[in-house]
Order: structure tokens, then C-alpha cells, then sequence
């Protein structure tokens, strides 16, 4: 279904961090328009319109509300948010002196608040490992998982496609497809992985389960009864800063259209 309502303009993901933050955020809402969430977060539509922009990092309020409006878990949100937001800008070049050693010390780097935040950053990748970060919210790796298969079978146009993944630090996602009616979507995936990782997790969006995945071997897994919709594969994994690559083949049972990845949202824009 398109979705209706004031249009977006496209993002360009390559401008940064802050860019593909509000892109994602974007996405996130499906089919829902600026008027709907509006009437959810209690804001107006041009005021949201102005925050879904890649000029500026959302405030953590709003980053809150919005994900919360789009029926999601906003935490790993607001955590990749604090991220970006830690990220230093540096002081401009008309700035004093004194600003510059402000903004280049800022309160949570100064020594009172060292231990604890050492302790906070120890402790993330293991509550990673503990909950899937994903588009659609925080999902139990332990829910589901993907069974060891042999192989892969060959790609049938008109009812599949090749999935591959040249370098995933973090997350990255499949080309959209389309199914006009209810059926399984089967995914087989293979992705090479650095020492230290184990495992990386799977989606169909915006509507699935998240399925957790081991690595080098290949695997598979089915999501039974899909409604008529347009989809997506979104793959991510513990944020360590090391990569993984690897190939895989999505499957429907019944017949699906793929969109170039190139497609800015789930559903085209209403004309």
C-alpha cells in the first residue's frame, strides 16, 4: 500500500552517520505518513518534516517519541543516537580559544566520570550479544535460529533473488521486493567471520522475527506465512568494529517483484 501524505525527499546515505541516523529512522515508519505520527508524537507534520532531515542529529526526545509512535523499542535508537552525538565536531575557526578547550573536554570526558563510563562501554557488547539490535527494535537472539543446511539453491527469477554482502560492520540491507499475496519467505546465508564473532541476525521488515544466524556455515531459515506487502532483509550484528562477508539467496513460495536497492523507502511516495 503507498503510502500517502507529505512527500519525503530522498537521503543520500554516502553525506555521513547523521544522514544514514535519520534515513533509518525514516524507513522505520513503514507505511505510516507525517499526519499519522504527528497525531501520535502530538507534533506537526512540518515540525517532524524539519527533524527527518540529514542536515541536523534529531534531539533524544524526539528520537524517543518517534520510534515509540512507529510501535518500536526506541533504546538501541537512543544508544546509536548518544553515538553519533559523541562524535567530536571541533571548535570552528572564528571561535576563542576558551571555546575551543570547552567543547574539546566536555563533561562526560572529564575525570569524575571516567570510571563509570569505562564500565557502561565494557558492558555493551555483551549486552549486545544479549539483545539484536535491528530497524525494527530490540528482538531475543535466543527466539530463534537459523538450522545448518549444505548449500544454497539456485536463484528462480520472479521468485527470488541473490543476496550479497561484501563488508557489514554493523547492519546493511536488502534490495525491497514486493509479493501480492501471502506466502514463505525462505533466506539461505553464508558470511564469513572474523575471530571473536559468532553469530549475526536476520529480518524480513518490517513485520518479522528476528532470526539469529552462526557464522561460517551456511544456514537457513523460513518465515511462514507472509501477508502481501513489500519487504526487506535487514542483516546486522554485534557492533565490535570488526566486519564479516558473505553471500545468500531469498526465496518466496510465491511470485515477488524486486525493486532496484537503490529505493529510498518501503513503499513508493503517493503521486
Amino acid at each position: 500500500m503507498a503510502r500517502g501524505g507529505r512527500k519525503d525527499h530522498p537521503i543520500d546515505r554516502e553525506q555521513g552517520p547523521v544522514a544514514e541516523f535519520v534515513d533509518d529512522l525514516r524507513r522505520l515508519r513503514g507505511t505510516l505518513t507525517l499526519e499519522e505520527l504527528g497525531r501520535r508524537m502530538r507534533y506537526h507534520p512540518s515540525t517532524l518534516s524539519r527533524r527527518l532531515t540529514p542536515k541536523e542529529l534529531p534531539p533524544e526526545e524526539f528520537v524517543d517519541s518517534y520510534v515509540r509512535a512507529c510501535g518500536h523499542d526506541p533504546e538501541p535508537w537512543l544508544e546509536r543516537r548518544r553515538e553519533l552525538g559523541r562524535q567530536p565536531t571541533g571548535a570552528q575557526p572564528d571561535e576563542p580559544a576558551g571555546a575551543q578547550r570547552t567543547a574539546a573536554t566536555p563533561w562526560w570526558r572529564r575525570p569524575r566520570y571516567l570510571a563509570s563510563a569505562a564500565v557502561m562501554v565494557a558492558a555493551l557488547p555483551f549486552a549486545y550479544s544479549l539483545l539484536a539490535p535491528s530497524g525494527e527494535g530490540t528482538s531475543p537472539v535466543a527466539a530463534l535460529m537459523a538450522v545448518p543446511v549444505s548449500g544454497a539453491p539456485q536463484v528462480v527469477e520472479g521468485s527470488g533473488f541473490p543476496v550479497r554482502i561484501d563488508r557489514m560492520a554493523f547492519r546493511i540491507f536488502s534490495r525491497w521486493w514486493t509479493q501480492t499475496r501471502e506466502g514463505d519467505i525462505e533466506f539461505w546465508s553464508y558470511k564469513s567471520c572474523p575471530s571473536g564473532t559468532t553469530a549475526y541476525w536476520v529480518a524480513v521488515r518490517p513485520s518479522r522475527e528476528a532470526v539469529q544466524f552462526a557464522c561460517n556455515a551456511w544456514q537457513y531459515h523460513k518465515w511462514a506465512d507472509v501477508a502481501p506487502g513489500t519487504y526487506q532483509l535487514e542483516t546486522w550484528k554485534v557492533h565490535d568494529g570488526q566486519a564479516i562477508k558473505g553471500s545468500g539467496v531469498v526465496r518466496s513460495s510465491v511470485p515477488i517483484v524486486v525493486h532496484p536497492k537503490a529505493t529510498p523507502g518501503p513503499t513508493p511516495s503517493a503521486t
